[in-house]
């Protein structure tokens, strides 16, 4: 496991679910949030299974089966819970767009009244799925591709983007860019090509050099990493969100999660508060955190305004409240519901 990474994965979320808090003024949490998460996968799953995939070992039903019990159960739970959340104030959806959001086709209709729909975030899911179908496909091509090869359809590739993010109209940004799966495929391929920079001799050159590095300096280069986080979001704040809503990351995000996972085993200041075991602890129920965190903040919401206070004017008293809420009852689901169906219909 890459400790590392796996704290990284609670500090994304928060920065999704504050953007949620926030609302608009913050759209750099949710858009950067969902960028790492979808470039992580790429990472991940190629460091994961590597050799299995390049020698042909790679049982993909057995994979996709595995992840479909790891999400679907707790997507269906939260669907049903926002469905009735819903109906209790008299709002109902058009059964096109609940059946699309239940079998997770939402993001491959180019419409935001259908990506959106219930429990709002499972549009990722929905990607999600798509990455796990295509992996070895795409794995195998952007690892065997030579570096020609690639420098020209990636060249194409952002040239065709550019033009698309350039021409849609604007009601069409966020179903196209933001949400569709063709599109954020490339923040996938963006992943398995971090993976295959880490792999390569110009990786094992860098990681070379980073072993000679004291702790001090360690820490000073994630602290630069940090920064460079911070510096994306003054860049974001000055950016059409024709271009920023995704693209701004492959090129931000990247760096980031490559120092990160190159310090894993170094002594750097922010790798120690990493490894921590109560950040460990977050890191492991980050996905749970983000499907439920709709609906504890509708709930709390709903509690507190009936309660007298000012939700809009009191915003950090909401957020101080609600999130360690969010916190628990993502821990309790992953408990009592996401752990015992896994382990009894995947692992079976």
């Amino acid at each position: 496991m890459i400790k590392n990474l796996q704290s990284l994965r609670f500090v994304f979320i928060m920065l999704i679910v504050m953007s949620h808090f926030i609302g608009s003024t913050f759209g750099f949490g949710g858009e950067g949030g969902v960028a790492f998460f979808f470039i992580l996968s790429g990472f991940i799953l190629s460091y994961a299974y590597e050799e299995k995939v390049k020698n042909k070992e790679f049982q993909h039903k057995s994979f996709l089966r595995k992840q479909f019990w790891k999400f679907y159960p707790l997507h269906l739970l939260t669907f049903a819970i926002m469905i009735a959340l819903d109906a209790r104030l008299g709002h109902y959806f058009h059964w096109t767009k609940l059946l699309a959001n239940m079998l997770l086709l939402q993001s491959w209709i180019p419409c935001n009244d259908f990506n959106f729909v219930a429990n709002g975030p499972s549009w990722f899911l929905s990607d999600l799925l798509y990455f796990y179908v295509i992996f070895p496909f795409l794995f195998l091509f952007l690892m065997r591709a030579s570096r020609r090869t690639l420098a020209i359809t990636g060249t194409i590739i952002l040239l065709l983007y550019a033009c698309l993010a350039a021409s849609i109209p604007e009601d069409m940004i966020n179903p196209l860019l933001y949400a569709s799966p063709l599109t954020r495929q490339i923040d996938f391929a963006v992943g398995i090509l971090l993976f295959r920079l880490c792999s390569s001799n110009i990786g094992s050159n860098i990681r070379k050099q980073m072993e000679r590095m004291t702790p001090q300096q360690t820490t000073w280069l994630e602290i630069g990493m940090v920064l460079l986080v911070v510096i994306s979001f003054f860049i974001y704040e000055h950016v059409t969100w024709r271009f920023c809503c995704a693209s701004l990351f492959w090129f931000t995000l990247p760096p980031v999660l490559y120092v990160f996972y190159e310090t894993d085993k170094r002594l750097g200041n922010i790798t120690r508060m990493l490894h921590t075991s109560f950040m460990q602890w977050l890191g492991t129920i980050s996905f749970e955190i983000y499907l439920t965190h709709w609906i504890v903040m509708r709930v709390t919401n709903s509690v507190m305004t009936s309660c007298g206070i000012d939700i809009d004017n009191q915003r950090l008293v909401v957020i101080l409240i609600t999130l360690p809420i969010i916190i628990v009852v993502a821990w309790l689901t992953q408990r009592f519901f996401v752990k015992p169906i896994y382990s009894r219909m995947a692992l079976s």
